[in-house]
């Protein structure tokens, strides 16, 4: 920090588990750790919630990798003299296991600023005032009023959590929601500065100061977006800053429609799959189909039947077909932590079950002892 100048990077929604930790770690190694590393000055390092999957036992090499990331973040901080804030992101996914991270922090105290942050509060970094909120449940309107309007203006806003229209059906702002809040510009009129935010997965900005990281790699069908994270350079003194999206490359999964070559040779359509899969240069491709020609389907989908790369669905006989990428990706992005196999059907039962109540009516655990009982 010079003059009131801060350099910062932001990333969040790392998702350790939500598909193979290592190739995780070796991108977020080459394409954040690196560009870390390599920049002269860093003031300050977000992971805004979301660092793991879903709950992971502590001997799984999720918690190994996950915690060995961290632990390499650590190290870089040390180097340059900067702050480490890491949030709490969704209880389903994070499930309380940044409380990992504490005997890390504990171990480099006094040579390394670590703040581990599972309450909304203000931090005070090096003269610079961030309002810091996880993302927590049933809290209420007066909790964030007093954060949001008692507390004086501040410099920036790093957080997990839903703005308004960002998730399909939050319409409407409201700080008294019984689940998460959601939040609109209006509550942020004391902020100085952007407000950061992980939890949505794609890139976004709203009301020109709302942004959201997005995460830094994908692992699903619907999730074709820009992956990365945020450079922000921030003047505290004269209330200016600049906000640098820095792409990360990962695997790319493309959902196409193929209607138009139904009634081709299947065989013509098959060579365009596997053309087309080459010259973009993607690893995972689902092929939709609306139209009906089911002989011709069925001969594409028995010779990719063992491609893992290759995903092919027949719609044609659903009237509430899906018809465009932006349609698949609205379809899945909802419910995609069905088809997560890092998952069990007991996690993906009360995940749904708490989706529908709002807030979370009750864990995994009190399912698996619920059904002891039985």
């Amino acid at each position: 920090m010079l003059n009131g100048m801060f350099i910062e990077a932001h990333i969040a929604d790392l998702h350790f588990g939500a598909m193979e930790p290592n190739e995780q770690y070796k991108i977020l190694k080459e394409q954040f750790l690196d560009k870390l590393y390599e920049i002269p000055i860093l003031d300050i390092v977000s992971i805004c919630g979301d660092i793991f999957h879903h709950k992971f036992m502590a001997n799984s090499n999720v918690v190994y990798i996950a915690s060995y990331f961290i632990t390499q973040l650590i190290s870089i901080c040390e180097q340059k003299n900067t702050t480490l804030l890491i949030l709490s992101g969704t209880y389903s996914h994070d499930a309380d296991q940044i409380k990992l991270f504490y005997p890390l922090a504990e171990q480099v105290k006094g040579r390394v600023d670590v703040r581990i942050i599972e309450e909304a509060r203000f931090e005070y970094v090096k003269g610079k005032k961030i309002l810091c909120i996880p993302e927590l449940y049933g809290k209420g309107k007066t909790y964030y009023e007093n954060l949001l309007f008692g507390q004086g203006p501040y410099d920036m806003c790093i957080m997990h959590g839903t703005y308004v229209n960002s998730v399909y059906g939050k319409i409407v702002p409201n700080l008294d929601a019984e689940r998460e809040p959601i939040f609109c510009m209006n509550d942020f009129n004391l902020c100085l500065g952007p407000i950061i935010s992980g939890h949505i997965h794609q890139p976004q900005c709203y009301d020109k100061h709302f942004y959201y990281c997005g995460s830094p790699y994908r692992w699903q069908f619907g999730d074709e977006p820009t992956k990365g994270f945020i450079w922000l350079l921030q003047d505290t003194v004269s209330h200016t800053y600049v906000v640098k999206y820095e792409e990360i490359i990962s695997d790319k999964y493309i959902t196409l429609n193929l209607d138009d070559l139904i009634d081709n040779k299947p065989e013509d359509t098959i060579s365009f799959i596997n053309n087309y899969r080459e010259k973009e240069n993607i690893k995972y491709i689902r092929v939709v189909f609306t139209k009906s020609n089911l002989a011709n389907i069925n001969v594409i989908d028995t010779y990719f039947r063992n491609n893992k790369f290759v995903d092919i669905v027949n719609n044609s006989k659903n009237d509430n077909v899906v018809k465009t990428i932006d349609e698949v990706q609205e379809k899945y992005n909802e419910f995609e932590y069905i088809y997560d196999n890092n998952m069990t059907a007991e996690e993906k039962l009360v995940r749904y079950i708490n989706d529908c109540k709002g807030y979370v009516m009750f864990t995994t655990e009190d399912l698996v002892n619920i059904l002891k009982d039985l």
